[in-house]
């Protein structure tokens, strides 16, 4: 008679399929390639125009890598939603409905359409496409000549002083459109700026600052991945390479991760103190400083520019901004103009969270941010239970968000950036979820284990019984 332990709680009748890692194609890939080629390959000039929308490269890569990413979706049987899919959702629907309230149905659908391929196609084609570590590895391989070559023109227009790439793109193709408030404002007409005796390169980007931040927010991707050889060394070369925007946002990406580096290599020399721990002090000194600063945290981050102008521009659209989304707080303006002073003539907010605020309500960054958190919290409890080199990766990941989190207070993301944040957003979606099935499947394979050890005792009593 067999004898069974009680406390022992039953096991599953089926073990959870465990997410395909070495054995999943590398085509799988292409979606995502073709949208972040597309931004490379591509300057802003190569726009065109349909049905009152408009196309550049990047937004043509993206509406070409969702028709393969939503046929890999349906036939996907792993459980797609997670905390960051469910904010993402939220945030695309808001987004949508702001348009439809301060424009009208037909023209609010118009206008969210672009936004509707920048946010949510980029957000899709990523958690499509990256399902487990390796494939962002793979993806981080195949990436590398782009960002590379993108690079070295940076470098070759700071350094020779001339701009290179988009005039030449603006000989073939003309200059690209110019937009204020979402309507078209002519041409729009490259500057050159120098800063330290250098040009602030532009390379294939929209702009030096968005350029700087899309290249150095891959160093601690790379830097974690576990790549080895000249992927790594390409990588973090084409990461560095991005410092040629001579943009604070890119020092400040650069800075952060350095800053993180030396914390992740002291932590396992310093006693009873962890990832946590540090968050929290950092968290309790960002609350003295939004409490003891004039006019918040989020102003005092918004001053870390190289130009004292600049700063104190920043810290106005943060003055003036926070008072219309105080007058606007459901769904925002739309693109219709912000009050402001006289004085402040551009119309752009170099704040993501804020504009999107402004321009949507202040549900959509609230409910983006916190799918953003929860997401990246997840990681972090779960991610000591899985092997070193992913734990590594899941480690950057998290960083490279964060820099994203950090720069997005002095910078909007739009165009070919706001691909590579929510495609971010995306990569950390998947690897979410893929964490959450390793470490579902490790505590079932071991329960089957330990039932199986069980019943051999068992058996081995039965016999000796007998």
């Amino acid at each position: 008679m067999s004898i069974f332990a009680p406390s022992l709680p039953a096991a599953p009748v089926k073990v959870r399929r465990t997410l395909p890692d070495s054995n999943r194609p590398i085509v799988a890939l292409i979606p995502i390639l073709i949208v972040f080629y597309a931004f490379i390959l591509a300057p802003p000039e190569t726009e065109f125009s349909l049905f009152g929308v408009r196309f550049f490269g990047y937004r043509l890569g993206v509406l070409l890598g969702t028709i393969p990413a939503l046929w890999m979706t349906i036939k996907d049987t792993r459980g797609f939603l997670n905390r960051v899919d469910m904010a993402y959702a939220v945030m695309m629907f808001w987004i949508i409905l702001s348009f439809q309230v301060v424009y009208g149905l037909e023209i609010g659908f118009v206008r969210a359409v672009g936004l509707v391929l920048d946010y949510g196609g980029s957000y899709f084609v990523a958690r499509a496409c990256i399902v487990t570590p390796n494939d962002l590895r793979r993806f981080l391989i195949l990436i590398m000549p782009g960002l590379l070559y993108a690079g070295l023109i940076m470098a070759a227009e700071s350094l020779s002083g001339h701009l290179l790439l988009r005039p030449a793109a603006a000989s073939i193709f003309g200059n690209m459109t110019g937009f204020y408030n979402g309507e078209a404002t002519g041409e729009y007409t490259l500057k050159e700026e120098f800063r330290a005796g250098l040009l602030r390169a532009f390379g294939p980007f929209d702009h030096p600052i968005l350029g700087g931040t899309i290249m150095t927010g891959f160093l601690p991707l790379y830097y974690y991945s576990g790549l080895r050889g000249w992927p790594l060394i390409g990588g973090v070369i084409a990461a560095f390479l991005g410092l040629f925007s001579l943009s604070s946002a890119a020092f400040l990406g650069v800075m952060i991760m350095l800053a993180a580096f030396a914390v992740n290599r002291a932590l396992p020399h310093i006693p009873k103190m962890s990832w946590w721990i540090v968050i929290t002090l950092a968290s309790l000194v960002l609350l003295v400083l939004h409490l003891v600063s004039t006019n918040g945290i989020a102003q005092v981050i918004a001053r870390l520019t190289f130009s004292p102008e600049s700063a104190y521009y920043r810290v106005a659209i943060w003055e003036y901004g926070t008072e219309n989304v105080k007058n606007n707080p459901l769904f925002g303006l739309g693109y219709l103009t912000w009050e402001r002073p006289s004085w402040m003539v551009a119309e752009s907010v170099d704040a993501h969270f804020l504009l999107l605020a402004m321009r949507h309500g202040l549900l959509v960054p609230v409910v983006l941010l916190a799918g953003i958190c929860l997401g990246m919290i997840r990681i972090g409890q779960v991610m000591k239970r899985i092997d070193p080199q992913n734990c590594r990766l899941l480690f950057g990941m998290n960083m490279a968000v964060i820099i994203y989190l950090i720069i997005g207070q002095t910078v909007t993301f739009h165009g070919a950036c706001a691909v590579v944040f929510m495609s971010f957003i995306g990569f950390l979606a998947s690897l979410e979820s893929w964490a959450e099935y390793q470490v579902q499947s490790d505590r079932q394979r071991a329960l089957l284990k330990s039932r199986a050890v069980l019943y051999a005792r068992q058996a081995t009593i039965a016999a000796a019984a007998a």
